[in-house]
């Protein structure tokens, strides 16, 4: 089996950067420092929450897999 586990812990952490980056957005709308519309920063949260969704999905999905090989 391929492992993949590398590069999934890499794809998480790159999720968890964006979504510090999408909270920090939205955190900082309707401030004199940020965008007056907090949408973009709405949008770019929902999409990184999404991916990250999606990368714990094909981790479990994985780990599944490994359990099945394992246990026979």
């Amino acid at each position: 089996m391929f492992d993949i586990a590398g590069s999934l812990m890499t794809a998480l952490g790159g999720a968890r950067a964006g979504m510090t980056t999408s909270a920090a957005a939205v955190s900082r709308s309707q401030t004199r420092l940020g965008s007056e519309r907090a949408d973009t920063a709405l949008a770019s949260a929902a999409r990184g929450a999404i991916f990250a969704e999606a990368l714990l999905g094909a981790l479990h999905a994985r780990l599944a897999e490994i359990k099945t090989v394992t246990h026979g």
